[in-house]
């Protein structure tokens, strides 16, 4: 192909049509090249021709090829539809949108599915890929095309990312449509088994499927060898995936072989030994995003935070569409306590996020916990006072993809809206909007669905409810969502809060011990300190009302004991609290109403 960009990882692919620069970067598992002898059909002579055969074997004919052709531009359909009558394909379904091009699938699959990565608004070509496959809507025998005319470094790894069967680029002609097809087709056909197992989430099958077919296959060996061992760090068998890709490089360099030995150095321990593979491999292909990555955890094992924070800030640079990078990214940058990247970071993610299968609202939730926690180490009222601003826009971003889910959108918006009266020193306000919207699952917080629970947690150690958001952090599922938890043990570390809650629980148990000891007055100063410390405490609110109402008892003729009870019940009327929060609270107000 003239003025072809090769990719050199995994066997490199011929990136065909328009003309640019070369791309050095990480090729998908399905994204194969390898050399073909196309030959010309033998001639035969004028005796052959007259002879036929004895007992000539009737062969079937080849079942019509079915394709589905996804792009919006009708002047594009028309090019296809010529080109690809001319090589013998006449069954075309022509679809225009990504949702319409699903429910095709739903109902009917195809043999090819020629995918153009920009559809418009909505979902683009990458993101419908992943949903289909999602899905399972791709039988295991079907090839996938993904054409685009954005040659762009950004675009290119996009669409790779994605692992379609082929990438090309427009405009290409008949003839590399056609030659790119049938090497793609020939590869299924090969590898069958192997797809079928990978389609089917089989390991052990793939495994097994890879062994078999590196060894029928030579042309094939490499591929599979890598596939084989990649699968066999997923089954936990380091040591066996280590082995093998030590013998394929014994033999030969190979990026993706290279990349693969990182791997299972790391999942070894074998950090330092990982870092010097993963470093090799970016020598020879520095847009190998991948091998940023594996380095970068390599890197945060042997406890270098910022070099490895740098290395995943490179790989993101060089694929900026990728949701994998971008998260980790943010997970690293909060960790660090780097709010400030960490803000922006999210914010691209929620944007990538918003039409593919990888929305979720930790991303909203995770950014507004990180423009608070931005806020106040910052000490700057400016970006307090924007808070607001930057949540009702980040919350229009992705509120329509999230309405048309299961996800219980509405609620989600009452506790985004809660944090942020909360971060805006409105705490009763942000208190009251909070338990409101928790209300459903009060009695029963273990029914309440995990990405409203890790928002509440959220809020709650924002509000100063430390005792009941620690409470709910351990329904939280062991694998919950990794952005989510870390998300809460930040907020848990960070120097503010956690002088805050420190001091707050300091102020509290001295008060427990003071009214043990019957010294009341001492016990109510202490509890006052801590609901300065913390003023929407439930805890410390309570603990405050129980004293007071001692002190009503033991001084009936000081009415200012009454009345800072009575406006400390007040502040905590109205409010859905917990079950064992409101059977104490009713238990005080019933008390307070015989005292008085």
């Amino acid at each position: 192909d003239q003025g072809r960009a090769m990719i050199f990882c995994r066997p490199p692919l011929v990136l065909a049509g328009k003309t640019g620069p070369p791309y050095h970067v990480q090729l998908p598992v399905c994204g194969l090249w390898w050399h073909t002898s196309p030959t010309s059909p033998q001639r035969l002579d004028a005796r052959q021709m007259q002879t036929p055969d004895p007992a000539p074997e009737k062969k079937a004919q080849p079942k019509p090829r079915r394709i589905l052709l996804v792009n919006e531009q009708r002047s594009f359909q028309m090019m296809m539809k010529a080109m690809l009558i001319n090589i013998g394909i006449s069954r075309i379904t022509y679809i225009n949108s990504a949702d319409e091009a699903r429910r095709r699938c739903q109902k009917e699959s195809f043999d090819i599915y020629l995918l153009d990565y920009e559809l418009g608004a909505g979902e683009n070509g990458r993101q419908l890929l992943e949903s289909l496959r999602d899905q399972q809507l791709i039988p295991p025998q079907s090839v996938v095309i993904m054409v685009s005319s954005d040659s762009s470094r950004a675009m290119v790894l996009s669409a790779l990312e994605a692992e379609p069967d082929e990438y090309l680029m427009k405009p290409f002609s008949q003839e590399q449509f056609s030659f790119r097809l049938k090497r793609a087709l020939a590869r299924r056909q090969a590898l069958e088994s192997v797809f079928t197992a990978l389609t089917r989430d089989d390991l052990p099958a793939l495994v097994e499927a890879c062994a078999r077919q590196a060894d029928a296959a030579p042309r094939f060996a490499n591929f599979c060898r890598c596939l084989q061992a990649d699968t066999q760090l997923k089954l936990g068998q380091a040591k066996e995936a280590r082995s093998l890709m030590r013998q394929l490089l014994a033999a030969q360099e190979n990026s993706w072989a290279r990349l693969t030995l990182g791997k299972a150095c790391y999942r070894l321990a074998l950090y330092d030994e990982a870092v010097s593979h993963l470093q090799a491999t970016l020598k020879n292909t520095p847009l190998m995003v991948e091998a940023h990555l594996w380095l970068a955890e390599s890197l945060l094992s042997l406890g270098k935070e910022e070099l490895a924070q740098q290395e995943l800030r490179r790989a993101v640079d060089i694929s900026p569409q990728s949701v994998q990078l971008s998260r980790r990214l943010a997970e690293v940058c909060l960790q660090r306590h780097d709010y400030g990247q960490a803000k922006d970071v999210l914010l691209a993610l929620i944007d990538l996020s918003r039409n593919s299968i990888h929305r979720t609202p930790h991303y909203l939730g995770a950014y507004i916990q990180t423009l608070t926690l931005y806020a106040l180490n910052s000490n700057d009222g400016y970006h307090i006072a924007n808070l607001q601003k930057q949540v009702n826009s980040a919350l229009s971003r992705i509120r329509d993809s999230l309405m048309m889910s299961e996800f219980n959108y509405p609620v989600f918006e009452q506790i985004c809206q809660a944090r942020v009266r909360i971060a805006l020193g409105e705490l009763l306000k942000g208190k009251k909007m909070l338990y409101r919207a928790n209300q459903n699952w009060l009695d029963k917080p273990e029914t309440m669905p995990p990405a409203l629970l890790g928002e509440t947690i959220l809020a709650l150690y924002q509000l100063g409810e430390f005792e009941y958001a620690e409470s709910l952090q351990s329904l939280l599922a062991q694998d919950e969502d990794r952005l989510l938890t870390t998300c809460i043990q930040v907020t848990r570390d960070d120097k503010t809060v956690q002088e805050r809650r420190q001091r707050y629980q300091q102020l509290n148990d001295l008060g427990i011990k003071a009214y043990q000891s019957g010294e009341l007055e001492q016990a109510l100063g202490h509890f006052r300190e801590a609901l300065r410390r913390a003023p929407a405490n439930t805890g410390a609110a309570l603990n405050k009302i129980q004293v007071l109402l001692q002190l009503m008892q033991k001084h009936r003729k000081s009415p200012e004991f009454g009345a800072e009870c009575k406006e400390t019940l007040e502040v905590l009327e109205g409010i859905p609290l917990n079950p064992a929060q409101q059977d104490r609270f009713r238990k005080l107000r019933q008390e307070f109403n015989q005292i008085a």
